[in-house]
């Protein structure tokens, strides 16, 4: 509800006392999770047996996640391979029952290709008023290269759209620096889950604002291309 953040947050942001950014207990609730089979299909035919292999599961602690079986199928934690037309539907078969003479066996689906680098437009609201400091690169796990620079908080191209008045970007710049002086970065915002891990970030993506910029300042995205 609007008391685990939003009404503390909109009460700092009208004068109030200053919000922490984590959120309240007494509006927040933890939610049972359900689960039912899955049902695919191709073209509208549907894809069966898909089951036999592997089944939505909630676990304990209300962790969703797949639950595979023992299946001659396909092997744990692979998805079936080969189906056969029955009766309008596409049934899912162990590799051992496609005949040889289909030469389905052999036959292999092409790995997808890197697509197109991304890339911002160097003209409009990305250079007017344009970024304080850059561009930078990083390079990610995953073989890409990432251009990014510093904008002003107000400045950075989404806000170009709006033709909001000095006064309106001024006040809005103040409040953001406030939440970048006062949310630091290294403590928890929701409380941590109760089991398990959570994901983990590509370290490049974390970038250090530069001197200067620690505050009011933030990093955007500009291109990502091949790094090779």
């Amino acid at each position: 509800s609007k008391a685990a953040l939003y009404d503390a947050f909109k009460g700092w942001r009208e004068g109030g006392d200053v919000c922490s950014g984590s959120f309240d207990k007494k509006g927040t609730w933890k939610s049972t999770l359900s689960t039912k089979t899955t049902k695919y299909d191709q073209g509208g035919e549907p894809i069966v047996g898909v089951e036999s292999v592997f089944d939505t599961e909630v676990y304990s602690n209300d962790v969703w996640g797949l639950k595979w079986a023992d299946s001659d199928i396909s092997t744990r934690g692979v998805f079936p391979q080969y189906y056969k037309h029955v009766d309008g539907k596409r049934v899912a078969v162990s590799p051992k029952d496609v005949p040889e003479e289909t030469g389905l066996l052999a036959k292999e689906f092409k790995l997808a290709k890197r697509g197109e680098p991304f890339t911002s437009p160097g003209v409009g609201a990305w250079s007017k008023p344009g970024p304080k400091l850059g561009p930078l690169t990083v390079e990610l796990v995953d073989d890409s290269k990432v251009t990014y620079s510093w904008y002003k908080f107000v400045d950075q191209p989404s806000f170009q759209q709006y033709d909001w008045s000095k006064d309106k970007k001024a006040k809005l710049q103040a409040f953001v620096e406030k939440i970048h002086v006062q949310w630091p970065i290294d403590r928890d915002y929701m409380a941590p889950p109760t089991s398990g891990e959570l994901a983990k970030l590509d370290p490049a993506l974390l970038v250090t604002p530069p001197k200067g910029l620690e505050v009011g300042y933030i990093p955007i995205v500009t291109k990502q291309e091949n790094a090779r």
